[in-house]
């Protein structure tokens, strides 16, 4: 009967568990004129890792900007989430965006913190929708949150 109610009590806890977003908010980053055309350059020949949005890449690289986007991630869980990634629901105006660390694994009652970097024109709003992907044995969760 407890071996039965323990495992009833993890198959619950298996079924509601999440991970707990916290936004820590978006910061507009000042970048060198040299940081800009190593993002610009690794666009133009193929090499940049991460995802791409628009291959229009603006000629003057004044009217681009850097904008970081901050989550913390709360793992209150019995399982480990995996493959923790984050990604942007894309607006005009963006063109390439990396997460910082590229993917991570979240250990039950730990917390991480991950960062996504968007080049985009000078244009464009701050706000962004983020969909937060992640793995529990091997099922797909998503979590959509809005920075503004």
């Amino acid at each position: 009967a407890v071996a039965i109610l323990g495992l009833a009590v993890m198959l619950w806890q298996t079924a509601h568990q999440e991970l707990v977003v916290t936004g820590q908010g978006l910061n507009q980053l000042e970048q060198s004129e040299q940081e800009k055309s190593v993002w610009i350059h690794a666009l133009e020949n193929g090499s940049f890792v991460g995802f791409v949005y628009d291959e229009q890449i603006p000629a003057d690289s004044e009217s681009t900007r850097v904008t970081a986007y901050t989550l913390r991630l709360r793992n209150t869980g019995l399982l480990p989430a995996e493959m923790v990634e984050m990604q942007l629901v894309s607006a005009a105006g963006d063109i390439a965006s990396y997460q910082e660390p590229a993917a991570v694994s979240i250990e039950p009652g730990l917390e991480a913190t991950i960062t996504l970097r968007l080049l985009s024109s000078g244009k464009s709003s701050l706000r962004r929708d983020l969909i937060v992907t992640y793995y529990l044995w091997g099922r797909l969760h998503s979590i959509r949150y809005t920075l503004s």
